[in-house]
């Protein structure tokens, strides 16, 4: 035997031991758990960071609504131009926002999972571009400043609403389903409250919802973090 070839018995033994490493485990619960664990951690890697999309979309309903409240005009029957004009600018860098968030969740998954995130991503932007259109149909149609005030904030604010409980579906969340269903509540009850209140409500109810459910997320985290940690 040369000096190159390895020693029979160990490295026969060696062999054995490092196919048994590799070897899948025999236990048909311990296979289960291994499939269960890999499902949670690709769920978890595409789920939206609950913290960061609600914190986002709270920020930006809380000041935006509380600029269209405090720049209500009585002779106009509306807020003024520049404050619709900082409204829409702090909701389409929420909605921007998600939709980068959605996309770089799913960017690094394949099948099924990345082609979800990605229609579910989309669907945030072709949903707000019709809506644009509606309102846009509406005012072309003569409708009063009240009744446009009164729909422009009812479809967004549904449109949001049902996004939300779409995502909590898509990936069973519940506090997202939930929070969807509090902003259509909200929204819905905004609706039979004489302008300016209905921008205060959103603000309050509507913005505070969403960092409510965006600190008590970002704790529960916290919370499970330390859990798992020995």
């Amino acid at each position: 035997m040369s000096a190159d070839e390895p020693d029979g018995p160990r490295a026969h033994e060696a062999d054995v031991a490092g196919r048994a490493d590799d070897a899948p485990p025999s236990d048909p619960a311990a296979v289960l758990a291994m499939i269960a664990a890999q499902r949670a951690s690709t769920r978890k890697g595409v789920e939206p960071n609950g913290p960061l999309l609600f914190g986002a979309w709270g920020v930006a309903w809380l000041i935006g609504y509380l600029v269209l409240y405090v720049t209500y005009d009585e002779t106009l029957g509306r807020s003024t131009a520049w404050g619709f004009v900082v409204f829409g600018l702090f909701l389409l860098g929420a909605l921007a926002f998600t939709a980068v968030h959605v996309a770089r969740r799913a960017s690094g998954v394949r099948g099924a999972s990345a082609a979800a995130g990605a229609m579910y991503g989309w669907s945030w932007v072709i949903a707000f571009m019709m809506a644009c259109l509606l309102f846009a149909g509406l005012s072309r149609a003569g409708a009063s400043p009240e009744v446009m005030a009164i729909t422009a904030n009812g479809v967004s604010a549904l449109i949001v609403a049902v996004m939300y409980m779409a995502g909590g579906a898509l990936w069973r969340v519940w506090r997202m389903f939930a929070l969807g269903a509090w902003i259509a509540v909200v929204a819905g009850a905004a609706a039979l409250i004489p302008q300016p209140g209905t921008y205060l409500v959103m603000a309050l109810a509507g913005g505070g919802g969403f960092l409510v459910a965006a600190f008590g997320d970002l704790h529960q985290t916290r919370r499970r973090t330390k859990r798992s940690v020995p």
